[in-house]
């Protein structure tokens, strides 16, 4: 399943404010930073990432990852899901 960049940032908000740990999910902003403040942890980063793989329709390429792609729901859209992502 392919989904637009509005539908993936609307799903990611979601699944995050529903995993969300220690802040208000009214709180969650699309910059807020998810593992650096402690939204999710370590641990729900599988799951996120097949959730993205589903949002996209294809799998993420792990040798192109970089250092903050994952930073907040923002940075995921642009990243993975809309139009020219790169990995």
């Amino acid at each position: 399943m392919t989904t637009d960049a509005t539908a993936a940032r609307a799903a990611l908000r979601d699944w995050v404010a529903a995993r969300a740990r220690d802040i208000d999910p009214g709180q969650l902003t699309d910059t807020t930073a998810l593992f650096e403040d402690g939204v999710l942890t370590s641990l729900q980063f599988p799951e996120l990432i097949l959730l993205i793989e589903r949002l996209r329709g294809r799998e993420i390429d792990v040798t192109a990852l970089a250092p903050g792609d994952f930073r907040d729901v923002a940075t995921i859209v642009d990243r993975f899901v809309a139009d020219g992502a790169r990995a």
